[in-house]
């Protein structure tokens, strides 16, 4: 562990912020919206990644993003990632390290370091401990400076629990939303109309969305299997996420609808950039996650459309959702840490009994707007994280 304090700034720090790209994520979602924050404290911001389509938001704010080949694993890469950045944090002045994700965050803790600046770390994840010591030590990096920023109180927990982290280090930044940007009041009813008939949704016929990349452990298959058990009400079910229809995962989903017979109800929209107008047209949000989410934005982004949730009830959904209140959560059958088992029927429950109650869908959408707006907006988010900095810092 690095220790409290580095020289103090003798004017307004300069932070570089480190991870691997700037593709779709919550790490690279993060960064920006930390960037721009930083920006507007009258800090000097700097975002160092193999780059990516969202560097387009950085330009937007004026927020210079350098280029460097972070996605690098190997030792001998990592290595010369860190003298690169060596060179960039005594060439800009840089004040404080920020690494989001573990290989940069090797090659930046190396630098600062050697630079004799700043660092610290945000744990967006749990990383799996299988593979032994060498797994251990390869995420113990996340750990390794005086502060550690956790995303979520699950994820701060997992830190105590796994790295054995004193609790004093540890700062708690929840993720957020921007409220403006996610406003259901910024829709109209033909906005609504338009996405139902672009979805082929009947009049009042329940719409559910679901977000998220299409991968095994984001439980799609198990969503797939309630829904099977729900033909005798009306619903359409809409998959938002990258997914390669040829890919083997891909191809089962597929073949999955087709023998529940309803794949006629499912819709297969990839990656979109139009969430929250998907959204407004959403009767219900739905989270199928077996591994737990650190934190779990999607979830926040419903919710402050006035969407409920419904959501397999482990890591940070437990948190953000509050059962009953704002959504509905479904209890594991088992749980190991990195996954957990959920039968289809419990979540059919859920589903069912939320659709069969209108009313306290409305009345749960409003709760769950003022939820998010009271506790997970942008910049609660980004103030906690600069307070991180200024405790590193002693600012």
């Amino acid at each position: 562990m690095d220790t409290l304090h580095p020289p103090r700034p003798s004017s307004l720090p300069i932070v570089l912020q480190v991870l691997p790209a700037l593709k779709d994520g919550g790490v690279e979602k993060s960064a920006i919206e930390m960037a721009i924050y930083i920006k507007k404290q009258g800090w000097t911001p700097l975002v160092a990644s193999a780059g990516g389509p969202k560097e387009a938001l950085l330009a937007v704010d004026g927020i210079r993003h350098i280029r460097l080949p972070l996605t690098a694993k190997t030792p001998w890469g990592i290595v010369i990632n860190a003298f690169r950045l060596l060179g960039i944090i005594r060439g800009e002045k840089v004040t404080l390290v920020h690494a989001r994700s573990r290989a940069p965050a090797w090659s930046a803790w190396l630098a600062a370091r050697m630079a004799g600046v700043a660092f610290v770390t945000t744990f967006h994840g749990t990383h799996s401990l299988k593979g032994g010591t060498l797994k251990y030590i390869y995420n113990s990096i996340m750990v390794k400076g005086p502060v550690v920023i956790a995303n979520s109180q699950f994820i701060r927990r997992h830190i105590i629990e796994n790295y054995h982290v004193d609790p004093q280090r540890i700062e708690v930044a929840p993720r957020g939303v921007e409220p403006d940007a996610w406003d259901p009041a910024h829709f109209t009813e033909n906005d609504r109309t338009a996405v139902r008939d672009e979805l082929c949704v009947g009049r009042g016929v329940p719409l559910l969305l679901m977000v998220g990349r299409i991968t095994r452990w984001k439980g799609h298959d198990l969503i797939l299997d309630a829904l099977g058990t729900m033909t005798d009400i009306p619903w359409v079910m809409a998959f938002a996420g990258s997914i390669d229809k040829t890919s083997e995962f891909g191809m089962a989903l597929q073949a999955q609808a087709e023998r529940l017979g309803i794949a006629d109800r499912i819709r297969w929209l990839g990656s979109r950039s139009d969430v929250a107008r998907l959204l407004s047209a959403s009767t219900l949000a739905v989270s199928g996650s077996t591994r737990p989410e650190a934190f779990g934005r999607v979830a926040i982004e419903a919710m402050a459309m006035g969407v409920p949730v419904v959501a397999t009830g482990i890591g940070g959904s437990t948190e953000t959702i509050l059962d009953g209140v704002t959504g509905w959560l479904v209890t594991p059958t088992s749980e190991n840490g990195d996954f957990a088992a959920f039968e289809p029927q419990a979540m059919a429950a859920k589903l069912r009994g939320a659709l069969q109650k209108p009313q306290q869908l409305a009345s749960m959408g409003h709760a769950a707007r003022a939820h998010v707006l009271s506790a997970y907006t942008v910049d609660r988010c980004c103030a906690a994280e600069l307070q991180a900095y200024k405790r590193v810092l002693a600012l």
